[in-house]
């Protein structure tokens, strides 16, 4: 399994050019301390946006398994 820690621009649905940022970072073997300041990296980040999304991304792919998401921070 892999751990990933996804920032997700939200589009407004008239947006039919544009392409929303997305940014993923493989936090498979972080420490707890260095995902807390990932996490509070893409927060800071999010205020730039007018609605965006921070994930926890549980890959299974390699298992064979369906991925689970768990949603940390919504705006």
């Amino acid at each position: 399994m892999r751990v990933y820690l996804e920032f997700v621009e939200i589009l407004p649905e008239e947006s039919t050019t544009e392409e929303p940022d997305f940014i993923r970072v493989d936090v498979t073997d972080y420490s707890a301390d260095d995902l807390n300041a990932m996490v509070s990296y893409f927060i800071e980040l999010a205020q730039y946006y007018d609605h965006c999304t921070i994930q926890k991304h549980y890959c299974y792919h390699e298992d064979g398994k369906p991925c689970s998401i768990d949603v940390l921070y919504q705006k």
